[in-house]
């Protein structure tokens, strides 16, 4: 075997991405389940439903790359605690169109800034140009996924 067939795990981009992606996921359902008393599930729906448009549960499951099972539950916890509402969808009476309450807008609002910090906390450290370059090659890698 030469050097170009030899496999390093550490130098292999789905496994560091992989590295990456769950220490910061696991990093943000603490500050979640500690600050807001929600779950990682119920925050990728909140961040999605944040931007203003409502959505059918189908939409929600691809935006936020989750499973129909876990957009459900997640959408049952926001409803219980009162931060979201369903109402029917005018195109398909069977789907219905889920927004956030205001006392949703209002949890959405006050964890955004939080947020941020975090993420601020995460890149400290990293020149400004990095952190573009390293969203801007994220992105081209979700294309080229999208390609495959």
């Amino acid at each position: 075997m030469d050097d170009k067939d030899e496999f390093e795990l550490e130098r292999f981009l789905p496994y560091k991405l992989m590295q990456v992606a769950e220490r910061v996921s696991s990093e943000l359902a603490v500050f979640y389940r500690k600050e807001f008393g929600i779950t990682r599930p119920e925050w990728r729906l909140l961040a999605v439903l944040g931007q203003g448009k409502a959505r059918i549960a189908r939409e929600l499951v691809e935006l936020t790359c989750m499973d129909k099972v876990k957009v459900s539950r997640a959408l049952q916890g926001l409803e219980d605690k009162g931060v979201i509402r369903r109402s029917p969808s005018p195109g398909d009476q069977r789907a219905a169109r889920i927004a956030l309450t205001r006392e949703g807008l209002a949890l959405y609002r006050r964890m955004v800034p939080r947020v941020l910090e975090w993420e601020a906390r995460l890149a400290q450290g990293l020149p400004e140009s990095d952190t573009r370059a390293l969203l801007g090659s994220l992105n081209l890698l979700l294309e080229r996924l999208d390609r495959m």
